[in-house]
């Protein structure tokens, strides 16, 4: 592992993912964008997808202030969290000496190019809450990456908002909610798959987490595997991909 880089770049004038950014929209408490429900299904999710162990070097990227990064260290054997904004990194690594967490690094770094790691370096990827602010194109980049850091038959898991969720159609067209300016690219499951597939992975498993409202949580819950509306009530996307073996 490279070690940290104690001197961090400044970030564009105009950079979106600023101190602001991280400190008064990701993770300010919100009875309705970000609650504690929302957190802990979305931490049950992860330890479901990734299943971590002791023995696990895992990579993750799009990590924003690390919040599952040291979680996920206190499981695995060793955890990198890579993020391309210099203040997520920052608010990171006053994370971890907060919280004396010893093998876990931070990195300010693009997802699209992990040249600094070499191939076949991790067991696992986590994508959480990320590949919606990304690009097909750059979105195509990130996963040959990923591919070629995994050893094979590696894991690379993603969680991400569900195009069509009736959620995210309302934001899509500004009506009653409006769509998170930085989520530019909030896709459907048949986007995923085909994404990975000509990107060096196999799906196995792929799945939707509901909503943690009580009367919305159980629309989805109930609705959600109904072939004709089911597509509505498909609140988060989950999904495991594998390494192909010829990646």
């Amino acid at each position: 592992m490279n070690p940290p880089n104690p001197s961090l770049p400044p970030a564009h004038p105009d950079f979106l993912y600023d101190g602001t950014y991280f400190d008064a929209e990701l993770h300010r408490d919100h009875w309705f964008k970000n609650n504690a429900a929302k957190r802990a299904r979305r931490w049950q999710e992860v330890l479901r997808m990734l299943e971590p162990s002791t023995a696990d070097r895992v990579l993750e990227i799009g990590c924003a202030t690390g919040e599952h990064t040291v979680r996920l260290a206190r499981l695995a054997k060793e955890v990198v969290g890579i993020d391309y904004a210099p203040a997520a990194i920052v608010r990171a690594r006053e994370r971890i000496a907060r919280e004396s967490v010893g093998n876990v690094d931070f990195q300010v770094a693009d997802a699209a190019d992990l040249s600094r790691f070499n191939d076949r370096s991790f067991d696992k990827v986590a994508a959480i809450d990320f590949v919606e602010h990304v690009d097909d194109e750059q979105l195509a980049v990130i996963l040959k990456e990923a591919a070629r850091v995994l050893v094979p038959g590696g894991r690379l898991v993603i969680y991400t908002p569900c195009a069509s969720h009736y959620v995210e159609r309302l934001k899509a067209r500004n009506f009653i909610l409006k769509q998170i300016p930085v989520h530019i690219a909030v896709r459907g499951p048949a986007a995923y798959r085909n994404a990975l597939e000509r990107n060096g992975f196999d799906v196995g498993a792929l799945w939707y987490s509901p909503s943690d409202y009580p009367v919305f949580g159980l629309l989805d819950r109930v609705l959600a595997p109904l072939p004709a509306i089911g597509p509505f009530f498909r609140f988060r996307i989950c999904i495991v991909a594998r390494r192909c073996a010829s990646a």
